[in-house]
C-alpha cells in the first residue's frame, strides 16, 4: 500500500506540472551531459590544484573558481559571500617511513627488520605528529577508556613513550552505547593523554582518514595484512581480534614487536578555509522558506607527501553538485522551495566544513527539510543510496524517476548511521536534519587517498546517471 500510495505520489506530482513546465525539466535533464560534468570534475584534478587539501592556498583557489561558477550561473550568496569562512589546523607532511622488527626465534635467530611501503602496507595520518619513535608495540584494542561502560583499553598498561596499535571501530553490546568513543580524534587524544610514544591505527584499507593533530606522536595507518604481521608471534589473526573485540570481549597485550616510526613536516595550526555555498529561491511566497540542501566536499587529502589529485574522493562529488547547481539555474519555472548548494571545506580533516555549515545554517525560519550529500561519484556503474531505506519519501521518488526515464539499472537503498559517520552528511542527521549520502558501486576503490586517484579512473556517464536523477527528484520533492 504504500509504495502504490508513493508512486500515485509522485504521479500527481508530474500531472501537477503545466506542459510547458514539464518540457522544460525534460530538455534540462536531456541537456545534462557527461562530459560537461568530466570538464568539472577535470579541472578539479589537475596538477596545479595539488589534492586541494583545505587551508592551502590551492584549495582556496578550488573555492575561488567554484563561487566565480555559482555567480556566473546566476546564483544568490546565502550568506555575506558565497564562501562561508572558518578556521582550521592541517599538516604539510613532508616524508614518512616505518617498519616492524620481529623478534628472534630460537637461541642462534636474529631480530628480523621488515621494511614497509608506503600506500602498500602504511600511510602517515593527515593529522599525525612529528618525530620518531623506535619502541615496543602493545596492543590495545579499540583504544577507548569509557568507566561508565566499564570498558578501558588502557587498564593496568604503562605506555609511556611506547607504540600503540589500535583498531577502528568500537564494542557493539547490547544494551551498551560506544558510539561517543567510536570517533577516531577521540581516540588520538586518549592515545595522547596516555603518553603513547606513537600509533598505530589498523584499518581494513591503507588510506589516510580523518582525525586531529596530536603533537609530537608520529602515527600511521595500516593495513589488515601488517597486523597479521604484527600478531602472528602471539596467535591471532586480525579478523578474530576484530569479532572478540566487537562481540565485547576486552583484548590488550604486548606483541613483542618493536616499531620504528617516522613522520617530517610542518603543522599549521591557524590557517583559514571556506565552505562555497549559493543559493536559487523558490518560486511559491510561503514555501520558499524552507529549503533542501545539495552538498559535497570540495577538498582533496593535498600533496603530502605525494600528491594525491583525489579526482574521485571527491572532485566527482563537487562536480555532481556544481552540475545540479547549473541545472537548476536554467528553470524558467523554479521549483516552491529553495535549493542550496555547497562544497564543503575540511572533510578529510573530520568533517569540519560541514560541521560548521551544520552549526551556522542559512537564516531561514527552519532547519533544512532535507540534506542530499555527494561523495566519491565518479568511479563506477550502480548507486547506493544511503538514507533511502531511513527516510524514503524522497527515495521512492528517485526510483520512479529512474523508471520513468530509464536512467541507472543498479540503485539500491541502505539506512543512514544516526550516531555517527564519515561524510558530510552526519552534522546534518545529528542536527535532526533527514540526509541522504550518495556513493557509487561496482568502482573496486581505485585508490582512494593515494596517488592513484585521478581523472584516469572516473567513469563520466556515472556522474550523468547522478545528475539526472536528482536533478529531476529534487526539483519534484522541492516543487509538491
Amino acid at each position: 500500500m504504500k509504495s502504490r500510495s508513493v508512486f500515485l505520489c509522485l504521479f500527481v506530482l508530474f500531472l501537477m506540472l503545466q506542459p510547458a513546465q514539464a518540457d522544460e525539466l525534460e530538455h534540462i535533464m536531456k541537456s545534462i551531459k557527461a562530459g560537461d560534468i568530466f570538464e568539472l570534475n577535470e579541472y578539479l584534478s589537475t596538477p596545479e590544484m595539488r589534492g586541494r587539501l583545505a587551508g592551502t592556498e590551492e584549495y582556496n583557489k578550488a573555492a575561488q573558481w567554484a563561487k566565480a561558477k555559482f555567480k556566473e550561473w546566476g546564483l544568490a550568496p546565502v550568506y555575506d559571500d558565497f564562501l562561508q569562512p572558518f578556521e582550521l589546523s592541517y599538516n604539510e607532511t613532508h616524508d614518512s617511513a616505518f617498519s616492524l622488527i620481529l623478534p628472534a626465534i630460537g637461541q642462534e635467530g636474529k631480530p628480523e627488520n621488515l621494511e614497509m611501503e608506503m600506500y602498500k602496507d602504511y600511510c602517515p595520518t593527515l593529522y599525525s605528529g612529528f618525530g620518531e619513535v623506535e619502541e615496543e608495540v602493545v596492543f590495545l584494542g579499540f583504544g577507548i577508556t569509557a568507566s561508565e561502560l566499564d570498558w578501558d583499553d588502557y587498564k593496568d598498561r604503562d605506555v609511556k613513550g611506547k607504540v600503540v596499535a589500535i583498531v577502528d571501530g568500537m564494542p557493539q553490546v547490547e544494551d551498551k552505547d560506544f558510539s561517543k568513543y567510536y570517533p577516531r580524534p577521540y581516540k588520538l587524544q586518549n592515545a595522547k593523554e596516555h603518553e603513547a610514544g606513537g600509533l598505530i591505527i589498523i584499518n581494513r584499507a591503507v588510506i589516510s582518514g580523518y582525525g586531529t593533530y596530536q603533537e609530537e606522536l608520529p602515527m600511521v595507518m595500516v593495513s589488515n595484512n601488517v597486523a597479521e604481521t604484527l600478531f602472528k608471534h602471539k596467535g591471532f589473526d586480525i579478523h578474530s581480534i576484530r569479532a572478540l573485540l566487537r562481540d565485547g570481549n576486552p583484548l590488550r597485550f604486548a606483541t613483542g614487536v618493536r616499531a620504528k616510526i617516522k613522520v617530517t613536516g610542518v603543522h599549521h595550526p591557524n590557517a583559514f578555509t571556506s565552505n562555497v555555498v549559493g543559493i536559487i529561491e523558490g518560486s511559491d511566497p510561503t514555501l520558499k522558506e524552507e529549503y533542501i540542501i545539495f552538498g559535497g566536499h570540495l577538498d582533496g587529502v593535498g600533496p603530502w607527501p605525494r600528491l594525491h589529485s583525489a579526482a574521485s574522493d571527491n572532485a566527482s562529488g563537487s562536480a555532481v553538485v556544481m552540475k545540479l547547481a547549473h541545472a537548476f539555474s536554467q528553470l524558467k519555472s523554479r521549483p516552491k522551495r529553495s535549493i542550496v548548494f555547497a562544497l564543503f571545506g575540511g572533510e578529510e580533516l573530520g568533517l569540519l566544513g560541514s560541521r560548521y555549515m551544520a552549526a551556522n545554517l542559512p537564516d531561514f525560519p527552519s532547519k533544512p527539510v532535507l540534506m542530499l550529500n555527494h561523495d566519491m561519484n565518479g568511479v563506477g556503474r550502480g548507486l547506493r543510496i544511503a538514507g533511502g531505506k531511513t527516510y524514503p519519501e524522497f527515495y521512492e521518488i528517485l526510483t520512479k524517476v529512474n523508471e520513468k526515464y530509464s536512467i541507472n539499472d543498479s540503485i539500491n537503498a541502505s539506512e543512514i548511521s544516526q550516531r555517527f559517520g564519515n561524510s558530510d552528511y552526519a552534522p546534518f542527521v545529528e542536527n535532526g536534519i533527514p540526509a541522504y549520502s550518495t556513493w557509487v558501486t561496482g568502482g573496486g576503490g581505485y585508490g582512494v587517498h593515494t596517488e592513484e586517484d585521478t581523472i584516469y579512473v572516473i567513469t563520466p556517464k556515472i556522474m550523468e546517471d547522478i545528475v539526472r536523477l536528482f536533478f529531476m527528484a529534487g526539483y519534484l520533492f522541492a516543487d509538491k
